[in-house]
C-alpha cells in the first residue's frame, strides 16, 4: 500500500472552484490501495462551505487542519483585512489609477507572504507533532495556493517523502488577473517545476505555460478537472412554473466582468426585436456573488427584467436547479497569453445532460473548453474570436431551443456518452494513483 501525503489549501467543506476538483481527485484517490494523510487550512469564518461536500471516505483519511499561528493574528491579520478589502476596491479602477492600484496590490502581496510564511511554519509544527518520524512514498501538493507546494518542497527535501508531485489546477500566472506579478508568478511557478519530481496540470493550453526549455517534458502531464457521478442521483426535473418558459442558468464566479455574459443578452434582444421569440417566456437565472455584474450585461439590452437571482446557495442547490432548468451557460476566456482556461463547472454540466451554452471571450479561436463541448455534442460554442460565424450560430440555436420549448416543452438532447466519460473523476484519479506508482517504482529501482 503506498502512503501518501497530500497537501492542498482548498478541501471540503470549502465551497468554491478551487477546493471542489481537490475533494473529488481524493475521494477517489482514497478508494485506491493507498493511505492518505492530508494537510488543509482550517475554517475560516468567512470561508463558504457545504457540509455535504464532504465525502464519506474522509474517514479512511487523516486530517491534519492549520491554521495561522495567534501571534500572525494578534500583529498581522486585522490589518492585512483593511488592506486586502480596499486592494479589491481598487483593483476594478486600475485602468484609471494605475500607480495607486499597484501600490496597494504590492502591499497587499507582502501581506500574502507573511500568512504564507506562517502557515508553513504552523504546519511543520503540527506535522513534527502529529506524525513524528512518519515517512511517505509520495508527497503530493496542488495549487491554488503557493504555501501548499512551498510546504512540500521543504517535506520532500528533508526526506520525509521519497517522490514529490506538484499539481496545478491552475497555472500561477494569468495576465488577465495580475498584470503586475504575472511574471513573479511564472518565475515562482519555474522554480516548482524543477524541484518536483513530477508535474500535472489542468489542461492541454495551460500546459504550454509550463514546457520550459530545461523542464523534462517525460515529467508532465495533463490531469484535467472532471465529475463526479455521485454528485446527481436526483431525478431531472421539468421547469416548475410553466412549460413554455426557456430558462437558463449560470452558477458561480463572473471576475468582476472578465466572463462577460453581454453577447447572450444582445441575441435574445436582437430575436425579440424582430418577434421571433417573446420574452415574456425567457428567463437568465443567476447563483452567486456577483449579481450586480450579471444584471449590467442585460442591462446594456434593457432586459435586466427577464433575469433571476438566487444569490450564493448551497451546491446541493445549484445541482437541483441544474437539474430544473433547460440550458446551462459556462463562459471563460482565450487569449494568447492566457490559453486552456477550462472551468470545472464545464464537466459538472456535462452529467446533467442538458444543453449547455458555452460563452468564450478572448482574441483566440479553438479554445479547449469549446473543444469539450464540440467534442460532446453537448450544446452550442460561441467564441469571441469568431464572432462572424459563431454569432448568427448563436442566434439561430437560441431561437431553435426557444421553438423547442414552446411547441413541446422539452428540448431534446443525446450527448456523446463515451466523450464525456474520460473526465470522471474515477477515472482521473485511476491516473494519478498511477503516476504515484511509477515514481515510487523507479525510485525503488534505483
Amino acid at each position: 500500500m503506498l502512503s501518501v501525503l497530500v497537501i492542498t489549501n482548498q478541501f471540503a467543506p470549502i465551497n468554491n472552484c478551487g477546493a471542489i476538483p481537490n475533494t473529488k481527485l481524493i475521494k477517489y484517490l482514497a478508494r485506491e490501495d493507498v493511505e492518505i494523510t492530508l494537510i488543509t487550512n482550517e475554517i475560516d469564518p468567512h470561508d463558504e462551505v457545504d457540509e455535504n461536500l464532504i465525502p464519506k471516505e474522509i474517514n479512511q483519511i487523516r486530517v491534519i487542519r492549520i491554521g495561522q499561528s495567534k501571534l500572525y493574528h494578534a500583529l498581522i491579520g486585522k490589518t492585512r483585512e483593511k488592506i486586502t478589502d480596499n486592494g479589491v476596491k481598487l483593483k476594478m479602477k486600475a485602468e484609471t489609477r494605475p500607480f495607486r492600484a499597484k501600490t496597494v496590490s504590492s502591499i497587499k502581496n507582502t501581506f500574502f507572504f507573511l500568512r504564507r510564511l506562517d502557515w508553513i511554519m504552523s504546519a511543520k509544527k503540527s506535522i513534527s507533532k502529529q506524525l513524528g518520524g512518519k515517512h511517505f512514498d509520495v508527497v503530493y501538493s496542488t495549487y491554488p495556493n503557493y504555501e501548499a507546494h512551498c510546504l512540500a518542497r521543504s517535506l520532500y527535501q528533508s526526506g520525509v517523502a521519497d517522490r514529490w508531485v506538484a499539481d496545478f489546477r491552475d497555472p500561477m500566472g494569468y495576465v488577465i488577473h495580475d498584470k503586475y506579478h504575472y511574471e513573479k508568478s511564472m518565475r515562482q511557478q519555474h522554480q516548482i517545476e524543477k524541484a518536483a519530481d513530477y508535474i500535472t496540470v489542468v489542461s492541454d493550453g495551460a500546459l504550454k505555460k509550463f514546457l520550459e526549455a530545461d523542464q523534462k517534458q517525460n515529467k508532465i502531464c495533463v490531469l484535467p478537472n472532471g465529475f463526479d457521478p455521485d454528485d446527481f442521483q436526483i431525478e431531472k426535473l421539468p421547469s416548475g412554473d410553466s412549460q413554455k418558459t426557456l430558462r437558463f442558468f449560470y452558477a458561480g464566479t463572473l471576475y468582476f466582468g472578465k466572463r462577460d455574459l453581454s453577447v447572450l443578452f444582445k441575441a435574445l434582444s436582437e430575436l425579440a426585436k424582430a418577434g421571433e421569440i417573446d420574452l415574456v417566456n425567457v428567463r437568465v437565472e443567476y447563483a452567486g456573488n456577483e449579481w450586480p455584474m450579471m444584471i449590467s450585461f442585460a442591462q446594456q439590452y434593457g432586459l435586466e427584467e427577464i433575469c433571476v437571482n438566487y444569490g450564493y446557495i448551497t451546491r446541493s442547490r445549484v445541482m437541483e436547479l441544474m437539474s430544473e432548468i433547460d440550458c446551462s451557460i459556462v463562459c471563460t476566456y482565450n487569449t494568447d497569453q492566457d490559453q486552456g482556461v477550462v472551468t470545472g463547472k464545464i464537466f459538472e454540466l456535462l452529467l446533467v445532460e442538458k444543453p449547455i451554452l458555452a460563452v468564450i471571450v478572448g482574441n483566440l479561436p479553438d479554445s479547449e473548453l469549446g473543444r469539450i463541448v464540440r467534442d460532446c455534442d453537448a450544446g452550442l460554442v460561441y467564441e469571441e474570436a469568431n464572432d462572424a460565424a459563431d454569432y448568427p450560430a448563436l442566434k439561430q440555436w437560441l431561437k431553435d431551443r426557444y421553438s423547442e420549448k414552446n411547441g413541446t416543452g422539452n428540448l431534446p438532447f443525446a450527448i456523446n456518452t463515451d466523450a464525456r466519460d474520460q473526465y470522471s473523476y474515477q477515472n482521473i484519479a485511476k491516473r494519478l494513483y498511477d503516476v504515484f506508482v511509477q515514481l515510487t517504482e523507479d525510485k525503488h529501482r534505483s
